[in-house]
């Protein structure tokens, strides 16, 4: 596996008292902990392949967008993405404390997915400002089938929103196979993992931001998924099967 080792870069805090500080030097560390872990456990129980198809900066704003199979996406996705991640989560995860602590420490902003989330917009424009890179799952759950942007399915509004107002580029990227971790089997055969990196998509600039600019951008963003679809069976020689399936699918395979 051939692949660049994640670029843990990220803008310092305003503050200069010792105790901001400090903070940043914890969830520094904590977070980067967390990645080399996820990345040497999915090394060792998957077969991961990453392709970029293009470099990835290794500073300034960027949007990650990926296609969302499981659960497992964020640790894979966040172990093997050339550069650290601040994802945009459910809320739900920060209810219990501990959850709380722990996605806060891992920088993860937390988004009402029930309507207009205007504070966690703030927040992951506010990262953008800094020169770091946001995660988002455009389809807003775990999606297969037809229901899945890799399908066309269509993409909540955040992603386009977000980069429009940020002006920073988005990363496309489309992850295959991940869904088999469902069947607890799977994870002492070194599942396939596909992780395809594509061409960064611009956003429209500032004198040109009408509803049309903006709905062709939506539908870039959207052409680009089905495209890194195709472009990822054809390089990994993918079957029908080895495309996103449902988790109770998965969990209900016989082999």
């Amino acid at each position: 596996m051939n692949i660049r080792k994640p670029v843990l870069k990220s803008a310092r805090p305003p503050e200069n008292s010792l105790l901001t500080q400090l903070e940043y030097l914890f969830r520094t560390s904590f977070h980067w902990t967390v990645i080399t872990a996820c990345r040497i456990l999915f090394s060792v129980v998957c077969k991961v392949t990453v392709v970029q198809l293009a470099p990835v900066s290794a500073r300034g704003a960027l949007i990650m967008a990926s296609n969302h199979n499981s659960h497992f996406d964020p640790p894979i996705i966040s172990g093997f993405f050339p550069r650290r991640l601040d994802w945009l989560a459910m809320e739900e995860m920060f209810r219990s404390p501990w959850g709380k602590r722990i996605f806060t420490a891992l920088n993860c902003i937390a988004v009402d997915r029930t309507g207009s989330d205007r504070k966690s917009l703030r927040q992951a424009l506010h990262r953008l400002a800094q020169g770091r890179v946001i995660g988002i799952f455009p389809e807003g759950g775990i999606r297969a089938g037809n229901s899945s942007i890799l399908n066309g399915a269509p993409m909540k509004p955040g992603l386009a929103a977000l980069s429009i107002h940020s002006e920073a580029p988005v990363i496309p990227c489309v992850l295959i196979g991940s869904d088999r971790l469902y069947k607890r089997a799977n994870w002492l055969r070194r599942t396939p993992l596909y992780l395809l990196i594509g061409n960064a998509v611009i956003p429209p600039e500032k004198l040109t931001r009408d509803n049309e600019s903006r709905e062709l951008f939506s539908a870039e963003l959207s052409r680009a998924f089905i495209s890194l679809k195709k472009e990822a069976s054809t390089l990994f020689h993918l079957a029908p099967d080895d495309l996103p399936q449902s988790p109770q699918a998965r969990k209900g395979e016989t082999f």
